[in-house]
């Protein structure tokens, strides 16, 4: 999957400037850093654009603090990305990843995005309860704590299954290749490998 012909992707400094212009939470910017790092691993494993997953990663929500009521998150977004010259195929994926948008996962990107959102924070939760090692986060530890539903409420548990799924894989082979490439930057997460 690639940029269309005609449109450019802007560099990841500027995505940078966005999300960081956007947003100033640190809780929200460290889950962008965590959302990209999974996107990239996970273009690297499917021989895709690491550069178009890194940028849907890191900008999927960085219009959340400002809007974050559904039918404005993302749609806001939306509009600011394309006044700043984002490509459809950026503009489009991050969309799709809100169920209230209601777009088809029609392409890997897509598909990808939905499906590594909520898990990356669910497993940074994980790792907190754990000392903030991600080291000792496993599957297994993982999927204990998606049953216990006192635990992350604001996790939406079915958009973690329904997004293995989508990919095709296990929970646990999806929860495995998660966490280790967020050990990638686990000491900008606040974590260590």
């Amino acid at each position: 999957m690639a940029t269309p012909p005609g449109e450019a992707l802007p560099g990841r400094e500027r995505a940078w400037e966005i999300l960081t212009t956007y947003t100033a939470g640190d809780r929200l910017r460290k889950h962008a850093l965590a959302v990209e790092a999974v996107m990239r691993a996970f273009a690297r494993q499917h021989h895709e654009d690491e550069e178009l997953f890194g940028l849907v990663g890191l900008l999927h929500d960085f219009d959340y603090e400002r809007y974050p009521e559904v039918g404005q998150h993302t749609v806001e977004g939306a509009r600011i990305l394309r006044a700043n010259g984002f490509p459809s195929i950026v503009i489009d994926a991050i969309l799709s990843h809100v169920t209230e948008n209601a777009l088809p996962r029609d392409t890997l990107l897509k598909k990808a995005i939905f499906a590594c959102d909520e898990l990356t924070g669910f497993v940074v939760a994980v790792a907190l309860v754990k000392g903030g090692d991600l080291s000792s986060v496993s599957p297994a530890s993982v999927m204990k704590k998606l049953r216990d539903k006192g635990f992350a409420r604001g996790v939406h548990r079915p958009d973690v299954t329904d997004g293995a799924g989508l990919l095709g894989i296990s929970l646990e082979e999806h929860i495995a290749f998660v966490v280790d490439a967020m050990k990638s930057v686990a000491p900008a997460l606040g974590l260590t490998a």
